[in-house]
């Protein structure tokens, strides 16, 4: 049970906290329109049985396009002997056979494949460990061939992405391995080819799927970053494809990542040799004590740290792919039991499943393209026209173009920032009223303006497309946009490219 105490803490933390929203867009639909992949570790477990009365699965599907299954693709879970598997959980999420699907697809899912070799005993088979002394290298060899096949062939074209290997680089300052390997049973069997086959045998299981490298304390230019990357330049020089890095970066608060440091230049790297990377595993510890944090400004720190890496994705998008947090809510972080219950509180979401700073930053970084102010609004197609609204005293009065200057107040807009990923709009002539969404899902939806009610209808979401430009979408339909069909008619129309679409957003 949570503690009341516990509860407390964070609520009041909520209260005075400078944000006040409770109802946020989501992190699904603002980073699509950024043009980025939100993501979470998730405990297919728990999505099954669909716990804490489907708080769980809700917030998954409003908040993420990826699913990084935590345990069930990892060979301890899937792997029971020589042709002997688990497909259990993997089945329920995607799909037992090539034409069938499963959870992820249904709910619009994409699924990162985490993880197939796992250069690490205490994470290899029981069942394999135990064979080390008695079976060949080829027999390794050919086992490591039939279980990749197996698990990436059974999910061919449903996985975007591998893991191919995880970990496989030590801690330890210098050893006398190549690359300063592991320790491991495929090393031990195979020596650093083990690394190369891995990499061989999943392209030949599933040509199309992007395969990465993943490992922690490997996102800044240090030792253990610079000798992984000169292991995956090595293994592309025998001949086996490598996509791309995962990097983990499990932190503390106390790091810091800025434009241009260490973070930076090491993901240059990785581009200037034709690498992706994706962030695969986000979280920030921060000190506890009986579960809270020691020092309450760390939780403002904890905000900005997230804030300041979703800049740096959104800095090097598209070759960073994607950013994945490992797991959401802390009622289900690994962070307190690895420590000890010293350090926690890690992920955007609270035990009682409300968005921390972090959550807020994070839906700010990715949705808040303007600052409040008055605005003209001129699509881009037809040109030297501006939106305004007809008659300022009838409700739900007539939105549309006009080309007659535009200096006039009911042709001039007051664009006001919700805190929680939206805005709203109002004629700078009735500040009272608000443009609002009428029968969204029809062919073409109407645009009129309406008494401000603080509703869903009265959101508006705004993606940038250059300078000034922006696509505007009613939240209520953030797939769609507001658009001009016939000469001055402005409706919500399915987004389809097009300058009618795109409005230059104008200070004044």
């Amino acid at each position: 049970m949570i503690r009341e105490w516990r509860l407390l803490f964070w609520v009041c933390l909520a209260i005075n906290s400078v944000v006040e929203a409770q109802n946020p867009l989501g992190l699904r639909a603002s980073s699509a329109l950024r043009g980025i992949l939100f993501g979470t570790a998730a405990n297919v477990n728990n999505l099954r049985k669909d716990v804490d009365g489907g708080q769980y699965n809700s917030f998954i599907k409003k908040n993420y396009h990826v699913i990084e299954p935590e345990n069930d693709f990892k060979p301890m879970k899937l792997w029971h002997g020589i042709n002997n598997y688990n497909w259990s959980n993997c089945d329920w999420l995607l799909g037992a056979t090539t034409n069938s699907t499963g959870w992820a697809q249904q709910n619009g899912m994409q699924i990162r494949g985490h993880t197939l070799v796992w250069a690490n005993d205490k994470n290899i088979p029981n069942w394999l460990l135990k064979q080390e002394s008695s079976i060949s290298s080829e027999k390794v060899k050919s086992l490591m061939y039939d279980y990749i096949h197996a698990v990436v062939g059974r999910y061919r074209g449903k996985v975007p992405w591998w893991d191919v290997v995880n970990e496989a680089i030590d801690d330890s300052k210098n050893n006398s391995r190549p690359f300063n390997l592991r320790d491991n049973f495929w090393y031990r069997k195979l020596g650093p080819d083990f690394v190369k086959y891995a990499f061989i045998f999943a392209q030949q299981a599933d040509p199309q799927a992007k395969l990465y490298y993943n490992d922690y304390n490997n996102e800044d230019m240090g030792t253990k970053a610079t000798r992984g990357f000169e292991m995956l330049k090595w293994v592309r020089s025998q001949g086996a494809t490598v996509h791309g890095i995962g990097m983990q970066w499990h932190i503390r608060v106390s790091k810091n990542v800025k434009f241009a440091d260490q973070h930076y230049q090491n993901a240059q790297r990785l581009i200037d040799n034709s690498f992706e990377f994706m962030v695969t595993e986000l979280d920030v510890a921060i000190q506890i004590n009986d579960g809270n944090p020691r020092d309450p400004n760390d939780v403002e720190k904890q905000g900005l740290l997230y804030r300041s890496i979703l800049k740096y994705v959104l800095y090097f998008s598209p070759k960073c792919r994607a950013l994945i947090t490992w797991g959401f809510t802390d009622r289900y972080s690994w962070v307190p039991a690895f420590y000890n219950g010293t350090e926690g509180a890690a992920l955007p979401i609270d035990w009682n499943y409300q968005p921390k700073l972090a959550y807020w930053q994070m839906q700010e970084e990715l949705a808040r393209v303007l600052p409040n102010g008055n605005y003209r609004l001129s699509p881009e197609y037809p040109p030297n026209k501006c939106l305004g609204v007809y008659d300022n005293n009838i409700t739900r009065s007539v939105i549309q173009l006009y080309d007659d200057g535009c200096n006039t107040p009911n042709k001039k807009w007051t664009i006001t920032w919700l805190n929680h990923g939206t805005y709203r709009l109002s004629p700078v002539s009735t500040s009272v009223h608000a443009l609002s969404t009428y029968n969204t899902t029809a062919s073409i939806g109407e645009v009129k303006i309406n008494n401000s009610l603080f509703d869903i209808n009265q959101e508006w979401v705004f993606s940038s497309y250059g300078k000034n430009l922006f696509r505007i979408r009613p939240r209520s339909a953030w797939w769609r946009a507001l658009s001009v069909y016939g000469t001055t008619n402005v409706g919500i129309i399915d987004f389809i490219s097009g300058d009618n679409k795109r409005w230059t957003v104008t200070s004044i």
